[in-house]
């Protein structure tokens, strides 16, 4: 519709399209006839390529040519033979090409993949345009087969480059993905060694072929479709024309049921749900002074019926047989558009109970793992784990198979003593009492830390402790996910946008000197030395450090 149709074209949500596109049949009766006939052409390719049989792997979700072509060409490949593509580099890791690519993995026809950045390569494409050379085996190429990889290559002479060649056995792709099979974005032969060694003590989130794989008790949800559901969003001006009002980021009215604020995931970062807010006319980032007021509640764009909201949640009747029963009074999500090249790539954070869009997807735990949901947020919220993710994600979405897939130590594993602390404290209260001074700087919270045993009011919003209790949470998960000293600093050299503004900001990389002073005190405490103690005074989670004490 952009070049018959502008309104169309540009109509804000989905509502709004289907309402213009019916009224053609009066205003533009031509224009809707050749709609009609480009929907249905297009409806029967989608048919048969999802039906007919042909591409039992690649024929599923949405379908774009370049996997079908590729599973074709599979298929044409006798037992000794070989074939060789030049396809997009999704083809080994975005989620509608899963199937095939495990498949390849399972029954070793993979003999290699060399993947490249398009710097000048094809000038007629896009610079940022991933594309790989991929060379498929029609037989299985033998037990001891690895295949060979290289990754983010600009120029054909890297392949030669032996750092950047890699090596992975299927075995390496059951552990490291063994839900998808999917292949990890590796630039370096030493990225390889570390992310193996972690995998080979910290399981995946959700082991989808192992009976107790999934110890956290996790699900999914993503709640509203920003452009599905738009037709129970309301903006602030529609519910104030109606006479509601405005308590915090709630809106109320007497004899009617409130409406919650729709958080989206632009609004949240790491440890705060109050990232940003909506002035009107854009997001803007919260300023410091308004995260010292415990009382300030960020603005979205729209509000949703809190039934609607509870709805999702609390399930009643059929539903309730097949969707999470959550009771509680906080959420928690994470960003779905993201980058491997970002500043950080898994952003999480808990929430308050409230209406979620689908770029902000929800992960809920088991009522006995729920009380560990700090120590979960902490370990999402680690380099250790962001190191992981940034070699994971090959698109700009944090899919739900990426995130099943993050390391991430049991609750059982968390239940254990401190190693780095005096008597017999829990990592869990270790991590936990560090998590909720983090979380719990405003009274929108004050659900989810009694739920955790906290009675107290929030924490004053200090930055330069934020920033020493990241760094004790932090160098503590490099222990406990078994990172040598000399891989916490090459796994910090990996973060450059953080490394450009700390030496911007302080003249020195303070974020990875900081982390490994504090990883090297809790090394001495585990060989025997004095227990690891804060620096801070007071401690983290002292509830010297609220509001009302100053």
């Amino acid at each position: 519709f952009a070049q018959r149709d502008a309104s169309i074209a540009a109509a804000p949500n989905a509502d709004r399209r289907k309402a213009l596109i019916a009224r053609l049949k009066e205003n533009n009766p031509r224009l809707h006839e050749a709609f009609e006939r480009a929907k249905r052409r297009a409806e029967g390719a989608a048919h048969y390529l999802h039906d007919s049989g042909r591409y039992p792997l690649c024929g599923r979700g949405d379908i774009n040519t370049y996997s079908v072509f590729t599973e074709f060409g599979r298929t044409l490949t006798a037992a000794a033979g070989r074939t060789g593509m030049i396809v997009p580099s999704g083809i080994a890791s975005d989620d509608t090409t899963r199937h095939f690519f495990a498949d390849l993995v399972e029954k070793r026809n993979l003999f290699s993949l060399y993947d490249f950045e398009n710097k000048g390569i094809f000038p007629g494409v896009h610079s940022s345009y991933k594309f790989c050379l991929l060379t498929l085996a029609g037989g299985d190429l033998g037990e001891e087969h690895q295949a060979r990889f290289v990754f983010f290559a600009h120029d054909v002479t890297e392949l030669q480059d032996t750092d950047r060649q890699i090596e992975l056995s299927r075995e390496d792709f059951l552990r490291i993905n063994p839900n998808t099979r999917t292949a990890p974005i590796f630039r370096s032969r030493r990225d390889a060694e570390v992310t193996r060694g972690i995998y080979e003590r910290v399981p995946v989130l959700i082991n989808e072929s192992q009976e107790d794989g999934n110890p956290w008790g996790v699900s999914f949800m993503a709640m509203f479709h920003m452009s599905n559901d738009s037709g129970l969003f309301r903006t602030r001006s529609q519910l104030e024309d109606q006479g509601y009002e405005l308590h915090g980021n709630v809106f109320r009215k007497p004899d009617a049921e409130d409406y919650l604020p729709l958080y989206e995931a632009k609004m949240i970062h790491i440890f705060d749900h109050r990232w940003a807010t909506y002035d009107g006319s854009e997001f803007r980032d919260v300023t410091e002074e308004e995260k010292k007021d415990p009382g300030f509640a960020p603005l979205p764009r729209y509000w949703v019926p809190k039934s609607e909201v509870d709805n999702h949640l609390e399930p009643a009747g059929a539903n309730a047989n097949v969707r999470r029963q959550w009771p509680h009074g906080w959420l928690m999500g994470w960003r779905d558009i993201t980058n491997s090249t970002n500043e950080r790539t898994t952003i999480a954070s808990i929430v308050p109970r409230v209406g979620v869009g689908n770029n902000l997807p929800l992960l809920f735990v088991s009522p006995g793992s729920a009380k560990h949901i700090g120590a979960l947020q902490s370990a999402l919220s680690s380099f250790v784990v962001d190191f992981v993710a940034r070699i994971k994600v090959g698109g700009t979405h944090m899919n739900f198979f990426y995130f099943k897939q993050l390391p991430v130590m049991s609750p059982a594993g968390l239940a254990k003593r401190s190693p780095w602390s005096a008597g017999d404290e829990s990592l869990s209260s270790w991590i936990t009492d560090r998590a909720y001074e983090l979380v719990f700087q405003s009274q929108d919270q004050r659900s989810l830390v009694e739920f955790l045993g906290y009675s107290g009011e929030p924490f004053g919003y200090a930055l330069e402790r934020r920033f020493v209790i990241r760094c004790e949470l932090d160098a503590a998960f490099f222990h406990l996910y078994g990172i040598e000293r000399e891989d916490v600093d090459y796994i910090m050299e990996q973060f450059p946008i953080v490394k450009r503004k700390d030496e911007r900001a302080y003249g020195e990389y303070r974020t990875k000197n900081t982390i490994l002073r504090y990883y090297d005190r809790m090394q001495e405490a585990m060989d025997g030395g004095d227990p690891f103690v804060s620096e801070l005074d007071p401690p983290p989670g002292d509830d010297r450090m609220t509001v009302e004490q100053g």
